[in-house]
């Protein structure tokens, strides 16, 4: 299951520049309010405090996945799945909840998914 997960998250995390391409553009503040809005509306019943907390930790991983970029790309899987194992942690410390932590992560798997295949991303 922590295979499936880390796999889950990595798709997401690797799904961050297709968002920015897809919703016209990169201001972080824009997209912070997005991905709250889409958490808020979603079936995960989080708190506003919770969508906070998950929304703040993706972005703070993401910017950091960026500098991956310039890695081989066995240097950067490696520490792509070292950083998405860090956001899962963060996530389940965040809100107290493996289970809930888990099932943020398929919530944005799915939101990853729906993107590339062209369905937008808000569910």
């Amino acid at each position: 299951m922590k295979k499936v997960i880390a796999l889950l998250v990595i798709l997401f995390a690797a799904s961050g520049s297709v968002l920015i391409a897809q919703q016209g553009g990169g201001d972080p503040a824009q997209m912070r309010e997005r991905q709250l809005t889409q958490l808020k509306a979603s079936d995960l019943k989080l708190t506003d405090v919770q969508a906070d907390s998950v929304v703040s930790i993706s972005m703070e991983l993401r910017q950091q996945m960026r500098g991956l970029r310039d890695l081989p790309e066995d240097q950067r899987a490696a520490k792509r799945k070292e950083m998405n194992d860090m956001l899962l942690k963060r996530w389940t410390s965040a809100l107290k909840d493996e289970a809930l932590a888990k099932k943020v992560a398929d919530y944005y798997e799915k939101q990853r998914a729906a993107r590339a295949n062209g369905g937008g991303g808000s569910q």
